[in-house]
């Protein structure tokens, strides 16, 4: 998703796996119907989300959305929230690390309650600290941590970001920069 004002676009980059080659895109335009608010972004982004899965030619085993899943206040993050939704296996991956009570970090992952919950892909040890920041990835629906983070790690090419994820960034900002605010 991007934004401009009230403004936004979001897309759905649809690739093969393993190969990662793009198969279909699609963007929608709307206004946000309310601001964003930590930890309640499935409200924001959620309309944007259905219109595109409607408009999607293919019917994708996998979905891999920005936002948490069960890393979450609530266990229901963006990416779990979807995959309730329409009943489709999800993958929640985000740049940013939630504060959930109960809360700890080991080894490169979080949990909560005891529960291992999100793994951190992309940080070394003590580097956060300088800047470096890794990805948030957690289950979102029908899907185990395990398998979130071995397909995660395969999606990777030249990017800070999982393909999908990062193709779907590039191409919604190019979209909101064109885009007529007023219209």
């Amino acid at each position: 998703m991007a934004y401009k004002g009230g403004l936004g676009a979001g897309a759905a980059v649809v690739l093969s796996y393993p190969g990662l080659e793009v198969q279909e895109i699609k963007v929608v335009f709307g206004r946000a119907l309310i601001p964003y608010i930590p930890t309640y972004l499935a409200f924001r982004e959620m309309p944007f989300l259905v219109r595109l899965v409607l408009k999607l030619e293919a019917k994708p085993s996998l979905f891999m959305i920005n936002g948490h899943g069960v890393y979450h206040p609530a266990g229901l993050g963006l990416a779990s929230h979807f995959g309730v939704s329409f009943d489709v296996p999800t993958i929640g991956v985000s740049g940013g690390m939630l504060k959930v009570e109960g809360q700890s970090e080991k080894g490169g992952s979080i949990f909560v309650g005891g529960k291992r919950v999100c793994c951190i892909l992309g940080v070394r040890a003590g580097s956060r600290s300088e800047g470096h920041r890794g990805i948030y990835v957690s289950a979102g629906h029908r899907m185990s941590l395990d398998r979130a983070v071995e397909v995660t790690r395969s999606c990777f090419r030249d990017h800070s970001r999982p393909e999908p994820l990062f193709l779907a960034d590039k191409i919604t900002k190019k979209a909101i920069r064109s885009a007529d605010v007023y219209g």
